[in-house]
């Protein structure tokens, strides 16, 4: 992932976790032919909805094009799905399908804008990250990616995870991908 989306991400977690914060892990299924994200059977905590989302493609993959409204930083970052809610409540329940609309008002930046990313098309065996928040402190995660034939594989860590150099630019981008982890 690129290093401008992780400083997005990392910030906005650091605003919503405080110090009483956990996190749960996020599992990509197909329901009814659909991508959706759901807490992981493997989680160790749970969680019942989200106010926001984020789902970014691993290192080495394309970066999706900038659709009218997008946050074009974000897209340029590798960022394929953004939004985060300006609530304290949590109205969007799990199973969480990609690219649904989510409900409740959007979060609105120092710069007095709301920043989007609308759900580009996912491309076939790349890996993706999905990151959550949700009500109170909680947040989730997860590593994916679909197959050719259609199917999802999860990961419970990071597959690919970035070597950075002294001056934070990511230096193993393109690397081979492990097999997914049985069960």
């Amino acid at each position: 992932m690129r290093r401008v989306a992780r400083i997005s991400m990392g910030a906005l977690l650091l605003l919503t976790l405080g110090s009483c914060s956990y996190a749960y892990s996020l599992e990509a299924v197909v329901i009814d032919g659909r991508l959706a994200f759901v807490v992981a059977p493997w989680s160790e905590r749970s969680a019942s909805c989200i106010n926001g989302i984020e789902v970014e493609i691993g290192d080495g993959g394309p970066t999706a094009k900038p659709a009218p409204g997008d946050d074009a930083r974000l897209v340029n970052g590798d960022v394929y799905w953004w939004e985060f809610l300006a609530v304290d409540s949590c109205p969007n329940p799990f199973p969480i399908f990609y690219g649904q609309p989510l409900r409740g008002a959007p979060f609105i930046y120092e710069d007095g804008k709301p920043s989007t990313v609308a759900a580009k098309p996912l491309v076939i065996g790349h890996v993706y990250s999905v990151s959550t928040t949700g009500s109170g402190s909680g947040a989730g995660g997860g590593w994916f990616r679909i197959t050719a034939d259609g199917r999802v594989e999860n990961w419970k860590r990071d597959p690919l995870p970035s070597v950075v150099n002294a001056q934070g630019y990511t230096m193993n981008a393109g690397e081979r991908v492990p097999p997914p982890p049985n069960g």
